[in-house]
């Protein structure tokens, strides 16, 4: 039980005494009485070791709590305190009444007057022995009411004065405060041993400060940086670095790189609401932790690898594409990409998330049109345990969840249902998503980026697709446009994955001269970029000379394409009956399997399946 002192400059009735012990017969508190009638030193020697808090009043209650530093609750002097006096008072003869009460026992900061049974009453109030002895010489001769010390300075200069005396409800207000005050205190206490469990757990060194710039707590890798934080708890005597004292006195939250005693450290200061905390990590151990994580992202395949260093291009179209893309980085908006198959969409959405403040979170790539709705539905919400026969138990994240704070990558939007279109419209506007066959919405942040290779305001009037949908993701449309119209490119990429291939096959060509490769650039390249690095990489594979001659490239490039003659379609007002023609006759005009068709133009094997036959 934790002991409460109750000292008054009064004799503390037996009435009182039962009243206060009824007050905290159900709580976990007991009272020690002291009379303070006398000395005041005497009073402080008979205070237990055991006490955690004192009651009192006035300056007897002043002194105590500076002598023993422990908490202190005033007994107020409430208004039927004086009334009663008072009312005594005007029973015994015709004075004026004068009340002389310590500064702290009454709120009002002026004196003031006030008139009972056609008497007047004036309640001062004084802060020095000397203020008081000067309120005493000038109202000798009239009913004089005090504290303790009024009382006892009125008896030396031979003055009578009536002590002012707390009743009942003074004390019971009192000792309600006293209990508020240590459940307080209780509570500040499990706190600050949460706290300290939190940041001794912590790797990083931590330091917590008050608005007074005092060091509150700190843990043992902050005693390694700072060895003075055993001798002082002052904040700039500790940390002798200007930048941090400005940040800890300007309360700014910030992160800054310092170095302290030779090793660097990012120094993260966040303002809390009463002072701030600083936490200190040393530089190689946040290097060391961001590349362990980009590994887990990497073998979650969770990374973007490519940034816009990776687009080779000598096009004034694609280098225009390239600084629009930029500016796309900077903001939130959802991006629509368009570009023929091979193109380098997701080439510009891996740029894209690199160049943006996502950067160092996840990146997701779905290709929508290699999945039915069913399965793209359970690999983007992910599942509960029981969702479906063969739903892994405990269930599943979806992608959606995986990206969180990240950028979602959706290739071949097109290929996505108008019914779950309308899911995902949902899941845009919400910025929820809910796990198949879940009761809970779980929150995300999410930058969308899609990618289509057909001109998808044709889909819409051909009923394909819903306008809404079109609409919530084309906030920020970007065009690439095909290899064949950036003939220029042609050479540069062909030298580029030339180099590649002969690295990736271990294998060492030469070109004859600077033309070699120009006759690529008369071919149009339907698959674009990645049929252009499939056909370099048979050349490398097959080619059997050492030195790649100009001959030689046109004569590989008439055997290798000789299946890619032309390839024209009849108008048709509808589009999906055109798109369904021409991939009909690519895909029977190439002479290979259904997996080489699939490679050499950039789409899988349930895309070719859904073109040829819907």
């Amino acid at each position: 039980m934790e002991e409460i002192v109750i000292s008054a400059p009064f004799q503390v009735t037996d009435e009182q005494i039962e009243m206060i012990e009824k007050q905290l017969s159900e709580r976990p508190y007991r009272v020690t009485f002291i009379c303070a009638e006398n000395d005041w030193r005497d009073t402080l020697a008979h205070i237990p070791p055991t006490a955690k808090l004192i009651v009192s009043r006035g300056g007897l209650g002043a002194f105590l709590h500076e002598q023993t530093e422990l908490p202190y609750v005033q007994i107020p002097i409430t208004p039927y305190d004086l009334l009663r006096e008072v009312a005594v008072a005007t029973q015994e003869g015709d004075q004026t009444i004068v009340v002389l009460l310590y500064a702290s026992l009454i709120e009002q900061t002026e004196a003031y007057t006030l008139s009972l049974n056609d008497r007047a009453v004036h309640v001062l109030r004084y802060h020095q022995k000397d203020e008081l002895e000067r309120m005493l010489d000038e109202h000798r001769g009239e009913f004089l009411i005090g504290d303790r010390r009024a009382v006892a300075a009125a008896g030396q200069k031979g003055l009578r004065a009536t002590l002012l005396r707390s009743g009942h409800e003074a004390l019971e207000q009192a000792i309600e405060q006293a209990v508020r005050t240590l459940e307080i205190q209780h509570r500040e206490r499990a706190k600050r041993k949460e706290l300290e469990l939190i940041i001794g757990s912590m790797t990083q060194a931590v330091i917590v400060i008050d608005e007074l710039e005092h060091i509150k707590t700190y843990n043992e890798h902050a005693v390694t940086l700072f060895p003075s934080l055993k001798k002082s708890n002052a904040y700039r005597e500790v940390v002798r670095h200007e930048a941090l004292q400005k940040q800890v006195e300007t309360m700014e939250e910030k992160r800054k790189v310092v170095t302290v005693g030779g090793q660097q450290l990012i120094v993260t200061t966040v303002p809390t609401m009463s002072g701030a905390i600083q936490w200190f990590e040393a530089i190689q151990d946040v290097q060391q932790l961001e590349l362990k994580i980009r590994k887990e992202l990497y073998d979650k395949g969770l990374v973007a690898k490519h940034t816009f260093a990776d687009v080779l291009t000598v096009n004034a179209e694609l280098q225009q594409t390239i600084e629009e893309a930029k500016l796309f980085a900077r903001s939130e908006g959802t991006v629509l990409i368009y570009g023929e198959t091979g193109t380098g969409k997701e080439l510009f959405a891996q740029s894209i998330h690199n160049a943006s403040k996502r950067q160092h979170q996840p990146f997701v790539s779905v290709n929508c049109g290699a999945l039915n709705e069913a399965l793209l539905e359970s690999e983007l919400f992910g599942y509960e345990e029981g969702a479906f026969t063969g739903a892994r138990k405990g269930g599943r994240s979806g992608l959606l969840e995986l990206a969180h704070e990240g950028t979602l990558f959706l290739d071949e939007i097109n290929e996505m249902s108008r019914s779950f279109q309308t899911k995902m419209l949902r899941v845009l506007q919400e910025q929820e998503v809910r796990r198949v066959g879940g009761e809970r919405n779980i929150p995300i942040n999410v930058r969308l980026i899609c990618a289509t290779n057909v001109p998808i305001a044709d889909l819409i009037e051909e009923g394909e697709f819903k306008a809404d949908f079109y609409y919530r993701i084309a906030t920020l449309p970007l065009n690439i446009s095909p290899l064949r119209d950036r003939k220029e490119d042609i050479a540069v990429l062909a030298e580029h994955f030339l180099h590649i291939e002969m690295r990736r096959e271990n294998r060492q060509i030469t070109l004859a001269d600077s033309s070699v490769l120009e006759p690529l650039i008369a071919y149009p390249w339907y698959g674009n970029s990645r049929e252009l690095q499939n056909w370099i990489r048979r050349l490398v594979i097959t080619y059997p000379e050492q030195t790649l001659t100009r001959a030689g490239v046109e004569a590989f490039l008439e055997r290798s394409t000789e299946r890619t003659e032309e390839v024209t379609v009849r108008v048709s007002e509808s589009y999906k009956q055109m798109e369904k023609e021409l991939w009909q006759k690519l895909y029977a005009q190439f002479q290979g399997t259904k997996e080489e068709f699939c490679k050499t133009y950039g789409i899988s094997l349930t895309t070719l399946w859904r073109r040829i036959s819907e």
